[in-house]
């Protein structure tokens, strides 16, 4: 089978659970592609049996770009997906969102998965920073489950490609409290919980690490970070900083989030390294 995996990745966290699914459909003989939502055009989609979109959760909802991709894409009809999400809670109205507009294009949405992930946010990081000492996100359970998840898409994207009926993931959206913090995501909201922005210039190497993590290119060297509007307040640019020269008002740096700890130790784990 011919797979393609679009992702988007802020600290890692989503882009080592797509290494899971992608390297577990690789050693049992199907094609998987991998790709950022960024760097794939809409006319390189076509010709796949099954898509993946995986993404972050951000308050509840996808990435504010991974949806705006989702809803620029050319109609897919008929063609099976599924959708994978990391995230240090749950996902609220994030799948529902996604499912739905991938039903608008045409498809057919397979299942979904929320992997569990240390938190990125590091305001959440200050409250439980005494789970995120004592235990290692994700645990082997759950990498575990993640690839079973990636043979059971597999299976039923046969069977929907067969003719055969597969029951579909929810894609109505339900008005739950979650639902207004996940559209207050979409529209870039989280940005104003920032705090004041600042850039240490005597520890800045000017690395660019910053402007190639930003998932919406809101940041360029200037010749240090300069800061765009079109910031959705994802946290990457501190988290990502191997400097921490990017500084926020409302948090130190020691809270902020490197990406998973261990990584070749985690997918051995999962039984891939």
């Amino acid at each position: 089978m011919k797979v393609l995996l679009l992702y988007e990745s802020c600290t890692g966290n989503t882009e080592m659970g797509v290494e899971v699914i992608a390297g577990t459909l690789r050693r049992e003989g199907h094609h998987c592609d991998t790709r950022r939502y960024r760097e794939t055009p809409p006319e390189a989609l076509k010709g796949y049996d099954l898509y993946g979109l995986a993404t972050p959760i951000q308050s509840f909802a996808p990435l504010a770009p991974v949806y705006s991709y989702i809803r620029a894409m050319p109609d897919l009809k008929g063609s099976p997906a599924f959708i994978f999400t990391t995230g240090a809670g749950w996902p609220g109205a994030a799948h529902r969102l996604m499912a739905r507009a991938l039903r608008k294009k045409g498809m057919k949405v397979l299942g979904a998965r929320l992997m569990p992930c240390p938190d990125s946010w590091p305001l959440g990081r200050i409250l439980d920073r005494h789970l995120y000492d004592r235990v290692a996100f994700p645990t082997r359970r759950s990498l575990r489950r993640t690839r079973v998840f990636a043979r059971e898409m597999v299976n039923l994207a046969y069977r929907h490609n067969e003719g055969l009926p597969v029951a579909e993931a929810p894609s109505k959206v339900l008005p739950t409290p979650t639902l207004p913090l996940a559209l207050n995501a979409l529209r870039g909201g989280l940005k104003t919980a920032l705090g004041k922005r600042t850039v240490r210039t005597e520890d800045c190497s000017r690395c660019r690490t910053c402007v190639e993590s930003c998932p919406v290119g809101a940041v360029r060297l200037d010749p240090f970070p300069v800061f765009s509007d079109a910031c959705i307040g994802c946290w990457a640019c501190f988290n990502n900083c191997p400097y921490s020269a990017i500084r926020s008002s409302i948090c130190a740096p020691r809270n902020f989030y490197r990406g998973p700890r261990d990584r070749e130790k985690l997918l051995k784990r999962a039984g891939l390294a």
